[in-house]
C-alpha cells in the first residue's frame, strides 16, 4: 500500500511539472531570458545594494511590527496541497487508506517546498533587519526559526480552516488571530532563548497535529478534490493569462474563481478583440518581431542608468517613452499588412479600436517599468511614483494623439 501510494504521488506530481513545463514553452523562450530575465536581475541588485548601502526612510519608519507585518503577509503565498484528483471520485474514493498516503505525501512535499521558498525570503530580507535593528548572527537565527515556525502554522491552519470551517468571517478571525499573536510576540521570543525553545516546541507539535487532522479521512473530498485542481491550474494559468483563450477546459462544471471572468475565443468576444487576441499570440511567438522590442528595451534602460547623473537623462527618459510607442505601433502594422490578413477585409473602427488596445497593453507594462527606474535613480521611492505615473500617462496621452492619424487600411505606394 505505502509503495503504491508513493509510486502515485511521484506520477502526479511529474505530471504537474509536465504541465508546467508545456504552458512555459508556449510564452518563454531562452533568448527572453537572456534579454530580460538578466538585465532584470542586473537592475534588482542594484536597487538592493542600493537601499542596503542607503536605506529608504520609509523603512525605518514602519518600525519592528511593521517589517513583522510584512513578514506576515508573506505567509499567504504559501499553500498545502494534497495530491487529490476529482477523478478519483470514480475509482479511489472508497479508498481512503491510499488516498491518506497520498495526502500524507503531498503535505509533506508542499511543507518542504514552503520552507525553502519562506527562507530565500527571509535571506533577501534579514539584512536590512539586522541593520535597522542592530541584529546578531545568533539573533537572526532564533529569527528565521521563528519565521519558519509562522509560515508552517499560518499556511497549514489555513487549509485546515478552507476545509473544515464554512464561514469566511470565522475562517478571516482565525487568520488574523494567529498572525496578530505571532507578531505581537515575535520581538519577546527572540530575546529569551527559553522562551524560544517552548514556542519552537508549541509550534512543532501544533504543525505535526494540524497536518495529521489534513491527511484525508474519507470526509470533505469534492472540498479538496476541487481545491487541489484550483491550486494545480495556478501557475499554468499566470503563464498563459487566460486559460480558456489558450484552448483549456475547466476541471470541473463547477467554475472556479479564476476563471471566472475568462472568455471563449470566438464566441463572446468582439471582432476587435479577436484580432488583438491574434495578433499577440502572433507578437510573442514571432522572434523577429519579439526581439527587436526586447533588445530595445535593455539598451534604453542603460542608456538611462548611465545618463542619470547628468540632465540629458530627461531627454533621454522622453525618447524612449515615444520610441516604445512607435515600435509597439509598427509592430501592429506589420501584423495587419501581413499578406495573409490582407486577404480578409477588416472595418476601420475595428482595426483602429485594436490598434489603440494592442499598442496600450503591450506599452504601458515597459513604460512603467521605464518609469519606476527613471523616477529611482532622480529621486528615490517618491521618484518612483511620480515618473512611473507620468511615463504611463505620457505613453496614453501619445498612443490616441499620435495613432489617430495612423492609416490602418491602406497604405499609400510609394513611386
Amino acid at each position: 500500500m505505502n509503495k503504491t501510494a508513493r509510486t502515485l504521488f511521484f506520477k502526479r506530481l511529474q505530471s504537474d511539472y509536465q504541465n508546467l513545463w508545456k504552458a512555459s514553452k508556449l510564452v518563454l523562450d531562452w533568448t527572453l531570458f537572456i534579454y530580460l530575465l538578466i538585465p532584470g536581475i542586473a537592475i534588482g541588485v542594484f536597487f538592493y545594494m542600493e537601499w542596503l548601502e542607503d536605506i529608504p526612510f520609509i523603512l525605518n519608519l514602519i518600525g519592528w511590527n511593521g517589517w513583522m507585518i510584512l513578514l506576515g503577509i508573506s505567509f499567504f503565498l504559501h499553500n498545502i496541497r494534497l495530491f487529490t484528483y476529482l477523478a478519483d471520485q470514480l475509482f479511489l474514493s472508497r479508498n481512503i487508506p491510499l488516498l491518506r498516503r497520498i495526502s500524507q505525501s503531498g503535505i509533506i512535499y508542499s511543507i518542504c517546498i514552503m520552507l525553502f521558498t519562506a527562507t530565500l525570503l527571509f535571506l533577501v530580507i534579514v539584512p536590512f533587519l539586522s541593520k535597522i535593528f542592530s541584529l546578531s548572527l545568533l539573533s537572526s537565527g532564533y529569527l528565521w526559526v521563528y519565521y519558519l515556525s509562522g509560515v508552517s502554522l499560518i499556511t497549514l491552519w489555513k487549509k485546515y480552516a478552507q476545509i473544515h470551517i464554512s464561514s469566511f468571517i470565522l475562517s478571516t478571525l482565525s487568520y488574523i488571530t494567529v498572525l496578530a499573536l505571532w507578531i505581537s510576540l515575535s520581538q519577546v521570543i527572540i530575546s529569551y532563548f527559553l522562551l524560544w525553545i517552548l514556542w519552537v516546541i508549541i509550534s512543532f507539535i501544533t504543525i505535526i497535529i494540524l497536518a495529521n487532522k489534513l491527511s484525508y479521512n474519507g470526509m470533505h473530498f469534492l472540498k479538496i478534490a476541487e481545491m487541489d485542481e484550483h491550486a494545480r491550474g495556478i501557475l499554468v494559468n499566470l503563464l498563459l493569462t487566460n486559460v480558456k483563450q489558450q484552448g483549456y477546459k475547466l476541471p470541473s462544471s463547477k467554475p472556479v474563481w479564476l476563471w471566472k471572468n475568462s472568455q471563449v475565443m470566438f464566441q463572446k468576444q468582439s471582432s476587435a478583440m479577436i484580432f488583438t487576441d491574434a495578433y499577440f499570440k502572433s507578437f510573442f511567438r514571432n522572434l523577429p518581431v519579439l526581439m527587436p522590442l526586447v533588445q530595445l528595451t535593455a539598451l534604453l534602460i542603460a542608456v538611462l542608468i548611465l545618463s542619470a547623473p547628468y540632465w540629458t537623462s530627461y531627454l533621454f527618459w522622453l525618447a524612449s517613452i515615444y520610441i516604445i510607442v512607435d515600435i509597439t505601433k509598427n509592430g501592429w502594422l506589420g501584423f495587419r499588412f501581413n499578406s495573409f490578413i490582407e486577404l480578409f477585409s477588416w472595418k476601420e473602427p475595428m482595426l483602429r479600436s485594436s490598434l489603440e488596445t494592442s499598442v496600450l497593453r503591450l506599452s504601458s507594462p515597459i513604460l512603467l517599468v521605464i518609469g519606476l527606474l527613471f523616477g529611482f535613480l532622480k529621486f528615490g521611492l517618491l521618484g518612483m511614483l511620480i515618473f512611473s505615473i507620468i511615463s504611463v500617462l505620457l505613453g496614453i496621452g501619445l498612443i490616441y494623439w499620435h495613432i489617430r492619424y495612423v492609416p490602418v487600411n491602406k497604405i499609400k505606394s510609394i513611386e
